[in-house]
């Protein structure tokens, strides 16, 4: 379904914010097992784990990016779409969330974006990320070329609608005394039918 977001626009963009905002708002901390909410948090890195942006070259825990053509016969086409995301932690007044972001969508606003209509192959860094993606295209067709990409950089606070389990959670056991009660965290994880929804959309 994201991949028709080249061609559907902002009407899907905004129909999958809606189901962001829809969903009950909670604390990490008062959240219930099992219940389909929204949180909000600061992303952290989990595991050292991070990803660098094809096209900002940001440092990130997930991005988007879209390559959109124009070609003189064929009109408009999706040349290249790129999801990545490594898992990451969503952290709020001391509590924590593991995001398993599997299988989710990407509703941050700000992108990172270029739309040109010349100069894509003489330009080193657009032509070596073209080549990464798409070496056999013959750009003698293409008239125009746009770029298209979504981040989540660390540090970034995001909102998320899902479902969570709980775990113990390990950075508090660190800080927890002998006698003291566990801390849990959430851990949401979602699928292709129910994908998590992660923006920028205030709480």
């Amino acid at each position: 379904m994201s991949r028709l977001r080249a061609f559907l626009g902002e009407p899907l963009a905004k129909s999958l914010r809606r189901r962001l905002r829809a969903a009950a708002p909670s604390p990490i901390s008062e959240l219930r097992e099992g219940l389909h909410c929204r949180i909000a948090g600061t992303v952290r890195v989990l595991d050292n784990s991070t990803l660098v942006a094809p096209f900002s070259g940001l440092t990130c825990v997930a991005y988007l990016l879209e390559i959109i053509t124009t070609e003189q016969e064929l009109g408009d086409r999706l040349l290249v779409y790129d999801k990545r995301a490594v898992p990451f932690i969503l952290a709020d007044a001391g509590h924590h969330a593991v995001v398993d972001p599997a299988h989710c969508q990407l509703l941050v606003a700000t992108k990172h974006s270029l739309d040109t209509r010349t100069g894509f192959r003489a330009d080193p860094r657009q032509y070596a990320m073209l080549q990464r993606y798409y070496p056999d295209a013959i750009y003698e067709r293409m008239i125009r070329m746009r770029y298209r990409e979504w981040v989540v950089e660390p540090g970034a606070r995001v909102t998320l609608a899902g479902v969570g389990a709980r775990e113990v959670d390990p950075h508090a056991q660190a800080e927890r005394g002998y006698r003291d009660e566990a801390r849990q965290r959430l851990r949401f994880i979602g699928s292709e039918e129910l994908p998590l929804l992660v923006g920028d959309d205030p709480p």
